[in-house]
């Protein structure tokens, strides 16, 4: 089931499946932070106002809602 970055909680494990395609420079700009389609990661921490942090490849990257919301993933169980 697809759904957005910003949809999952502390903890979920996903793959990232999709960027939306409502802005044009989006992906450049998602690619140019080193995140790609078919990449696992983990949501290490999430709160009710700012960034969602995420783990990639070992790396942690701090990621902007209204950006989260444009990441389409797959979440692991």
């Amino acid at each position: 089931m697809k759904s957005s970055l910003l949809d999952l909680k502390k903890g979920d494990i996903f793959k990232i499946i999709d960027f939306s395609k409502e802005c044009k420079n989006f992906k450049h700009r998602i690619e140019s932070i080193g995140l790609f389609k078919g990449q696992l990661g983990q949501v290490i921490n999430k709160s009710f106002f700012g960034p969602i942090e995420i783990d990639i490849d070992g790396r942690k990257i701090a990621i902007g809602r209204g950006m989260a919301k444009k990441i389409l993933v797959q979440k692991f169980f």
